[in-house]
């Protein structure tokens, strides 16, 4: 079972993913506070396989949690979401997912991601040959 740490200030979309993912056999956790979520990353005990992440918050932008993310949790993937295309997310070339979103396009989104598909949805590319 894989384990999806949700950072969004607006309550309703956190509960909205839960709905949504728990369902789908994911295990969710949650925050609306992006220190909290830092906490998350360094004391939880098993792994967290994906952390989604809103950009605009008022405590610290999503893409600033992400880099602290990534240095806490290398093997954590990261996907992104926001109601608008910000040039700052478009430049970190993480995935994003844009809100308002359906049921179908969160959970294709989160697993593409979780298996390792570009942003854009294509597989990222293996290893070159020698």
């Amino acid at each position: 079972m894989e384990t999806i740490l949700v950072v969004d200030d607006e309550e309703g979309v956190r509960s909205l993913v839960r709905d949504i993912l728990e369902p789908r056999g994911y295990t969710i956790l949650d925050t609306g506070d992006p220190r909290q979520a830092l906490r998350m990353a360094r004391e939880h005990p098993t792994p967290i396989d994906l952390f989604l992440i809103d950009v605009m918050m008022p405590l610290m932008k999503g893409t600033e949690l992400a880099l602290k993310v990534e240095a806490l949790r290398p093997q954590a993937k990261i996907l992104l979401m926001s109601a608008y295309m910000l040039s700052e997310v478009t430049a970190t070339g993480r995935p994003f997912l844009a809100k308002p979103f359906s049921l179908t396009g969160l959970a294709t989104k989160v697993r593409a991601v979780l298996d390792g598909h570009s942003p854009f949805g294509r597989p990222s590319p293996g290893p070159r040959p020698s």
